[in-house]
Parts: structure tokens; C-alpha cells; sequence
């Protein structure tokens, strides 16, 4: 039965279910125990006697409190019943295993006992680390505690890793120096003879023993471990039946290659280590793993029952590693990690060797021989280690390839440094780079049975929240019964996405890299990718070299042999295009000359492709083909037969037509990125292009985005984001009009037919804000409902088709397009006239009147006064009064003396309001609102209330204006 005091700490740890009250008392009670001087007396007569884990805890952490608090300023007796407790404990308590002492209780004794040996080591317990030894080979309880007393020991007083004062810092250090005198060689012993003892019989205690052994290889003797007993022993636990023994035999040998030490020490170490051999072992085993991983992810249950079947070594070897990611990326990291370290070595020693040459300085002939010896060694080292390492890169599996990028990486810059230098590359290179380049393509495929295989954008909205259909083609019927997808399945989708687009950036970087040390073998990799895909749906391989013709027909046949014709994964189909848009970043002038260029060739075939490019109306494949075709803007300007089947792309079901919400908008934001560049080659196409894209249009002004669906984009040119919701200030989707500005605003076109699109065109747009005044004005104020968000698309839209009207076309040579763009200009006054408080139409407006300005220039001189009286209306606050201070800067800076009787009647107006909104007790000096001033203010501001912190932006929200307001006086 509990007393009042056990009652009290097992209320205080939530011992079953307590009233608050009685928990804080509870509390106090154990609060003024505590207090006492002799309270650890209490904690070492209740240890023993208590039967509660939570009690013996609050004992424990008492007594570590009290060591770390006072334990210098207690007599010599009380420190030595305070010791002799705890060493007790540990001699009874830990050997004991029914019933076994918990771990958190063992952690904790363990890290009391490290209290007093941070006291008292050397100086007064030089024996510690021998005695600990000597207790930790009579059992496995005693052995446990051993391993928790060095983490302690690592983690309290040694390591560095965690931020420590610089008494502590000094501390760290004198114990090193002091274990490396004494006890650290019994120590290493003793990891070496326990991972021996219980590797079979109790292999989770053999790899705490190593894990613990791994915290100290970085600052030890490094003979204390790379040495004929230990090395072999690791060396046969990486091929242990208990996977993790075998992780914690691998972070060993990580730690032990990766000690920092000079070069040709570092390069005699990894050769005596004699690991080499086991490593390009180790790297079939983890491709035969990524193998097991796969045909698991095909097959579900049954890979584990056909492996068994199998019966062999290898099979259950791989499935052993299958079935533990964790320990496929530390085997991943310690082939990374040895290769690595070996080609650092040898960098330092061609580094000391070429110093030396450059110089003039003398070498004797033994250094010499000795710096190209251990060069030699390094290079045969570094060339079967790169062989292992490409060979399980091209893995497939991100457990595997992701941890070796880092190396291959600066593979690839150690050869093309090489090249820079002039010097001949490693027989073995060009094998190397095409290692290279079929990890890259098996590292950025996107996963079999993915979240983004069902995920094919054929049930999304398209450009608008009603502007498409479902399409016919259906995606299977999923959990929630029906044949669209799930919520649920379209977040894992995008989440996949995200996370593939992440994982690419590194590896696409190494693709180019690689290119440019052979871009010729990357091209006809690339080619092979895509003539795979082709072919294997039957479609033609016209377009590339004979050679490659016959390859293709071969494909197909063996392909139509199995009978999967036709059915290629949409993995394939987008990772070949993805393939060739990235091969264009930084390709060779040759490879894109017109006609011949090798890569040009390619890219015409893709093109040619890509109504039928298998997967094609995929999502995933759409954007990629969408953004290969913006790339290749140069072919298309050199190759112009080719622009139909590009406008059909993006003006069809696989572009701005796509169901798929985050294809049309991409698609609208890439088509006028395309038209800015083929402006002039479009020409001959554009009323064709004009009447397609009139639906669209139509959609874009009228139909709110679809709500809900988020865009993750495809990482190329913009970074990822969320399509813009209904309340948004900006539409991704109302770049289509400005792709048909710029078709429109050509000077070469006829100006009747150029009014009359341009009409077409604005004429519906004024009618849109006419028809939404009086719904925006019935709406909550301060929202934005469908009428307000109408006049706003709209007044969007017309600034965006002006972009493509240079000033000159519209003031001078045809001022008739100017007297449209004025006519919106007019119908839009109404719009803060009549909704003056909607702060988005405000901002909108003072937007379109800044676009008009460049593009009609003092055309719009008549029409501002009306405007800025609507603007500088009394309902304006501070961030609108910014705005229309903004404007004026604006208007002053470009017209100059134009406007000066506008400003004449404005600025008086434009003062009163500034000082109206500041207040009369402003603080005109800025000190208040300076950077230093403000941070001070944010600072205080973290400690006090929600009131203080608004007034804190108020206060910058006025500074603010206080700018502008001196930057329009300065004009």
C-alpha cells in the first residue's frame, strides 16, 4: 500500500485518472520535499523498497538533480553513501531479469552514475572506466548498463554535437585526454568482447554494444578498431541473419572510414580494412534487394512466399534486405561513404604532388615514389568502388540511389575537372557515364503502383469549375465507390509529385553534368528512352538514324511478342520526355544548328509524336510534353513545320483542354510564354488560334478557378504552388489572354481585322463589369462574392490583353486600339466609384490604371482626375492611401509638367489625407518606425497581447506611407 508521499509522485506522473486540484497539491507537496537539504536520503531508503517505476524514476531524477546541483558541497560521507547507491543498484538491480528493471530506469541510473564520474574522473575515481569493464563481462545485465553508461557518458559530457558552454567545452576535453591515458583501450576491448559473446545469443544487446561503439570512433585511437580482430568481426556481422546487428556493424564501419586523417594514412587504412571486394558484393546484394522491393510492390503477399520458394541464399538474402529500408540506406551510405573518402585522399595527394611540381620545390626520391604509389593505390581503389557504387545507383530504389548522389556527383566534377585540365580521362569513364545516366533515368521514374497511377487528371474540372466534363476514359472505381478519386487518393497523388519533383533537382543536375562531360552517349541515351516508348505503341521511328529505326521496330517486336503492344506505363512515356527537356538546358550549339543538329532531331520526332505519344493525355505526361515544347522555342523558330502539331498540343485535350485543373492552367501560363517567342511565326495560324482559344476565354472571364484543387506544378522555370483560389488577387489562368495580346498587338497585322478581334474581345469584358456593379455592391462588404469577382477577371483580363500592345501602335499609328483600351478605362471608373470600400476592386483598378499608363501613355491623362478623386475618397485607410500615392509617383515620373495642374488640385488633397491618417501626435522623424525601432518593438511585442501586436502594424503600415509620402514631395 502506497503512502502519502508514493500517492504524491504517482498523482504528479498521472497515475490513473486525478482532479486538477489534487494533482496540484500533489505537486507542491513533492515541490517542498525537494527542498530539504537531506531529500536524497529519502530518495536512497525509497529506491530500494519501492515497488512503482515512477516512484524509483522520481528517485533517480531527485538524486541526478541534487549531484549536478551540490554534490562538491556535501561531505565526503554523504557523497559516498550518494555513490555507493547507485553502484548498488546497478550491481543488483540491472543483473536481475525477472523481473527486469525498465529502461527508463536504467537510463536514468545510468546517467546519475555519469554525474558523479564527470566529477570525479580521474582525478578521484581513476579506475572507472576498467571497473566498468570488469562488471560488464559477468553478464548481460551488467553489459546493458555498460552500453547505457558510455552513451551517457557520450551524450552528457563528450559530445560535441550539442551546444555547450565553454567550461563544459574544457570538460569534453580533459576526459578525452584523460580515457585515452587509461581505460579507453579496456573499453574497445570491451566492445569487441561483448559484440563476440552475445552476437548470437542476444544479438540486440551485440548491437547496442556496437551503436555505443560508434559514438567514439571519430576521437580514438583508430588501431583500437580497424585492427585484425575487430575489422573481420564487422566484416562477418554485415552478413548476420539479425538485421540490426548488421546496421549497427555498418555505422561502425562508416564512422571508421570516415575518420578524418591524412591522405595516404586515410588510403593504407581503406586498403587494409580489405573491404573493398565485400563492397561490390554488397552492391549486387542491394540491386538484387531493390529487385525483391519491386517485384513486392507488383505483387503484394506473395514475393515473400515465392522468395522462400526459391530456397537460395541469394533470394532470401535480398528479401532479408527488402524487408528493412532503414538498413539498405546505411549499406548505401557506407559504399557512398568509402568511395567518397577514397577519392578525397586521392584529390589531396594529386593536390600535394602537382603543389610540388608547380612550385619547383625539391622531393626527395622516397617521398615521391610514396605520394605515387599511394595515388596508384588510390586510383584502383576509387575505380572498383565507383564500379560498385553505379552498379547499385542504378537500383531504381531511393533507399539505395539517393544516399550515393553526393559521391557521384563529385565523380562526375573530379572528371570534368580533368578535362579541364587537359588531362586524359580513366580508361573506365565513358562505362562510368552511362552507369551515370541509367541511374538518373531509374532514380526519377516515378514509382510502380503510385499514388499518381490512378491520379490521371481525368476527372478534374479543366480550366473552369464547370468548363469540362468527365472524360470517357475511366480510371477504375476506387475505395469511396465511386469512379472518381478519393480526397484522400488526390492529396497522396500530389504529395508523390511533390515528393518526386524534390528528389529529381539533385539527380537532373548530375544528368546535365554528365552530358556535358559526353553528351553525345547522353543523347542516344535520351533517344533510347524515347524510341522505347514509341515503339513499344506501334508508333513510327521515322525521325532518327536508320540505326535507331531498326532498334525501335526491334523493340516493338519483343514487345508485341509478350503482349503488352501499346501499353506503356505512363512512368515511361514521362520520364523520355522529361529526358529531353533537361538535355536541353546547356546543350552544345552543334547539337540545335537547324537541320543537322542531333538533338534537334530528336525533339522533331517528340514533336511530331506528340498527338500519339503513349500515356500522353496522362497528367503528369501533359505537363511535361507542354513544358518540352516552350524549351525547344528556338527549334520551332528554325523548324516551322512543326508549329501545328505544337498548337494542336496546347489547344487541345492535352493543353488548355485538359480535365485535369492544374494541366489547363500551366497550359495557359506556357502557351503565352510560347507565343511571346513565336509571335511573328505564329502569324499565319492566329485566326485559327483565335477561334479555338474563344472558349477558353470565355471560361477563364466567367468561371472561377476550381475550388479546392491544388497545382503542384512540375519544378521546372516556377516553383511549386497552389492554384489561386476564388478569393485571390491573381489567376494563373488569365495568362491566355495575355498570349492573345501579343498574337493581336503585331503592327504587321491588318488594322481592320486587328480592331475587330481586339473588339470582339473587349466588348464582352466591359459588359462583364457593367453587369456586376449593382451584385458586387449587394455583397458583405469587405468580401468578395461572384459579382465582384467578375468585375475583377475582368478588369484582369483587358490589362492582360494590353501587354500586348506596344504604346506606339495604340497612340500613333493606330489610335483606334487606343480608343478601345480607353473605353474600358471609362466603364471601369465606375468601379471605385460605386464600391469604394472593396479594398481587392481598389487594388485592382489602381493595378489597371498603372498597366494603361505604359500602354496608352497620356492618352489616359483626361481620365485620371475622376479616378483619383474615386481613389482619395474618405473610405480610403493607410494601405489604400499607399497605393494611390504610388500612382501618383508614377504619373509625376512619366508625364512630368504634363500633369502638373492635376497634381496642382491633387496634392492638397493627397496631404490632407496623409496627415488625417497619421494623426496629429505622429512622430514625423521616423525614429519610431526605424528597422532598429521596430525590432526592439517585435521583440516586446512576443511577450504581450494580440492588441499590442496590431498596434505594432499599424505603426509600420504608417511608416510605410510616410515613405511614399516623402517620395511623391521628392518627385
Amino acid at each position: 500500500m502506497a503512502d502519502d508521499f508514493e500517492k504524491a509522485v504517482l498523482i504528479t506522473f498521472n497515475y490513473g485518472e486525478v482532479e486538477p486540484q489534487l494533482k496540484e497539491r500533489a505537486a507542491a507537496y513533492i515541490a517542498s520535499v525537494k527542498q530539504f537539504p537531506d531529500c536524497w536520503k529519502l530518495c536512497c531508503e525509497r529506491f530500494p523498497s519501492c515497488l512503482y517505476p515512477e516512484v524509483k524514476f522520481w528517485c533517480l531524477q531527485t538524486l541526478h538533480e541534487v549531484i549536478c546541483a551540490c554534490y562538491e558541497q556535501l561531505d565526503a560521507g554523504s557523497r559516498q553513501m550518494i555513490k555507493g547507491s547507485l553502484l548498488t543498484w546497478l550491481q543488483r538491480d540491472c543483473t536481475v531479469e525477472q523481473p527486469a528493471l525498465p529502461p527508463f530506469l536504467r537510463n536514468k541510473l545510468a546517467q546519475a552514475i555519469v554525474a558523479i564520474v564527470k566529477r570525479e574522473y580521474p582525478r578521484v575515481w581513476p579506475n572507472f572506466f576498467i571497473e566498468l569493464v570488469a562488471a560488464a563481462g559477468t553478464g548481460p545485465g551488467l553489459a546493458d548498463m555498460f552500453v547505457r553508461i558510455m552513451v551517457a557518458v557520450d551524450e552528457d559530457v563528450i559530445s560535441l554535437d550539442i551546444p555547450r558552454s565553454a567550461g563544459e567545452t574544457k570538460l569534453s576535453m580533459h576526459l578525452k585526454d584523460s580515457m585515452r591515458e587509461q581505460g579507453i583501450t579496456e573499453v574497445a576491448g570491451a566492445w569487441y568482447n561483448l559484440t563476440q559473446l552475445y552476437k548470437s545469443s542476444r544479438p540486440e544487446l551485440a548491437a547496442f554494444v556496437l551503436g555505443s561503439c560508434a559514438r567514439y570512433v571519430h576521437w580514438i585511437d583508430i588501431g583500437l578498431v580497424a585492427n585484425d580482430k575487430f575489422i573481420p568481426l564487422l566484416s562477418q556481422l554485415m552478413d548476420w541473419q539479425h538485421s540490426s546487428l548488421r546496421a549497427a556493424a555498418t555505422d561502425v564501419l562508416i564512422e571508421v572510414v570516415s575518420k578524418r586523417m591524412e591522405p595516404t594514412a586515410k588510403i593504407n587504412l581503406v586498403q587494409q580494412l580489405n573491404v573493398v571486394d565485400a563492397m561490390e558484393r554488397l552492391s549486387s546484394n542491394l540491386v538484387a534487394a531493390a529487385g525483391a522491393n519491386k517485384a513486392a510492390a507488383a505483387a503484394g503477399p506473395c514475393m515473400k512466399a515465392n522468395a522462400s520458394a526459391a530456397g537460395t541464399a541469394a533470394a532470401a538474402n535480398a528479401q532479408a534486405l527488402h524487408d528493412d529500408e532503414e538498413l539498405l540506406g546505411k549499406y548505401a551510405k557506407l559504399l557512398a561513404t568509402l568511395a567518397g573518402e577514397v577519392m578525397d585522399a586521392l584529390k589531396r595527394v594529386e593536390n600535394v604532388i602537382i603543389s610540388f611540381t608547380v612550385a619547383g620545390l625539391g622531393v626527395d626520391d622516397e617521398a615521391g615514389r610514396d605520394a605515387g604509389a599511394a595515388a596508384q593505390t588510390a586510383n584502383r581503389l576509387l575505380d572498383s568502388l565507383t564500379r560498385a557504387v553505379l552498379t547499385a545507383f542504378c537500383s531504381g530504389l531511393d533507399t539505395i540511389s539517393m544516399p550515393l548522389v553526393p559521391f557521384i556527383s563529385a565523380y562526375v566534377a573530379r572528371l570534368r575537372a580533368l578535362v579541364k585540365r587537359g588531362q586524359q580521362l580513366p580508361a573506365a569513364a565513358q562505362m562510368h557515364l552511362q552507369a551515370v545516366l541509367q541511374g538518373v533515368a531509374a532514380a526519377t521514374r516515378y514509382p510502380d503502383n503510385g499514388a499518381n497511377e490512378a491520379d490521371d487528371g481525368s476527372e478534374g474540372p479543366g480550366l473552369g469549375s464547370s468548363s469540362t466534363t468527365a472524360s470517357s476514359s475511366t480510371i477504375g472505381v476506387t475505395a469511396n465507390g465511386s469512379g472518381r478519386l478519393s480526397d484522400a487518393d488526390l492529396v497522396a497523388a500530389r504529395e508523390e509529385q511533390y515528393e518526386v519533383e524534390e528528389r529529381r533537382k539533385e539527380l537532373l543536375v548530375l544528368l546535365k553534368n554528365a552530358a556535358k562531360l559526353a553528351f553525345r552517349e547522353a543523347l542516344n541515351f535520351v533517344a533510347g528512352k524515347l524510341q522505347a516508348v514509341l515503339a513499344a505503341d506501334g508508333s513510327s521511328g521515322n525521325g532518327l538514324s536508320n540505326g535507331s529505326a531498326t532498334a525501335a521496330g526491334a523493340v516493338a517486336g519483343a514487345l508485341k511478342a509478350n503482349g503488352i503492344a501499346g501499353s506503356v506505363p505512363f512512368q515511361d512515356s514521362e520520364l523520355a520526355v522529361t529526358l529531353v527537356y533537361e538535355l536541353g538546358e546547356g546543350a552544345p550549339e552543334e547539337a540545335l544548328k537547324p537541320s543537322s543538329g542531333t538533338l534537334v532531331q530528336l525533339v522533331l520526332l517528340l514533336l511530331a509524336q506528340a498527338e500519339s505519344l503513349p500515356a500522353g493525355r496522362h497528367r503528369l505526361v501533359a505537363l511535361a510534353m507542354l513544358e518540352t515544347c516552350v524549351r525547344y522555342c528556338r527549334v520551332l523558330q528554325q523548324e516551322q513545320s512543326a508549329i501545328p502539331a505544337v498548337v494542336s498540343l496546347f489547344l487541345g485535350p492535352k493543353g488548355l483542354g485538359h480535365p485535369a485543373a492544374d494541366v489547363a492552367t500551366r497550359a495557359c501560363y506556357l502557351l503565352s510564354r510560347l507565343v511571346k517567342t513565336l509571335r511573328a511565326n505564329l502569324k499565319p495560324y492566329m485566326n485559327e488560334v483565335l477561334q479555338q482559344l474563344q472558349p477558353y476565354l470565355v471560361i477563364v472571364a466567367t468561371q472561377p478557378p476550381p475550388a479546392g484543387t491544388a497545382a503542384v506544378g512540375t519544378g521546372r522555370e516556377v516553383a511549386s504552388k497552389a492554384l489561386a483560389p476564388i478569393t485571390a488577387l491573381v489567376d494563373d489562368r488569365l495568362y491566355v489572354f495575355e498570349a492573345v495580346g501579343l498574337l493581336l498587338g503585331q503592327e504587321e497585322l491588318p488594322a481592320e481585322q486587328q480592331h475587330a478581334a481586339l473588339s470582339s474581345l473587349l466588348q464582352p469584358l466591359m459588359q462583364q463589369i457593367k453587369a456586376n456593379l449593382q451584385p458586387a455592391a449587394a455583397e458583405a462588404a469587405g468580401g468578395l462574392g461572384n459579382g465582384s469577382w467578375a468585375i475583377l477577371q475582368a478588369i484582369e483580363a483587358i490589362a492582360r490583353l494590353s501587354k500586348g500592345f506596344k504604346w506606339e501602335l495604340c497612340t500613333r499609328s493606330r489610335p483606334q486600339l487606343g480608343a478601345l483600351f480607353l473605353q474600358c478605362l471609362e466603364v471601369s471608373l465606375a468601379v471605385p466609384q460605386a464600391l469604394p470600400s472593396n479594398k481587392q476592386l481598389r487594388a485592382r483598378f489602381i493595378a489597371f490604371l498603372h498597366r494603361l499608363v505604359e500602354s496608352l501613355m497620356s492618352s489616359v491623362l483626361p481620365y485620371l482626375p475622376a479616378a483619383l478623386e474615386a481613389l482619395m475618397a474618405r473610405e480610403a485607410d493607410v494601405t489604400d492611401m499607399k497605393d494611390v500615392l504610388d500612382l501618383l509617383v508614377q504619373l509625376v515620373t512619366r508625364f512630368k509638367e504634363a500633369v502638373g495642374k492635376l497634381v496642382e488640385v491633387v496634392l492638397p488633397i493627397a496631404v490632407s489625407r496623409v496627415h488625417g491618417l497619421l494623426g496629429a501626435d505622429w512622430d514625423w522623424t521616423g525614429k519610431a518606425v526605424s528597422p532598429a525601432a521596430m525590432s526592439a518593438a517585435s521583440q516586446q511585442q512576443q511577450q504581450q497581447q494580440q492588441q499590442v501586436a496590431a498596434t505594432l502594424e499599424d505603426a509600420r503600415e504608417k511608416g510605410e506611407l510616410q515613405r511614399r509620402y516623402y517620395s511623391l514631395l521628392h518627385c
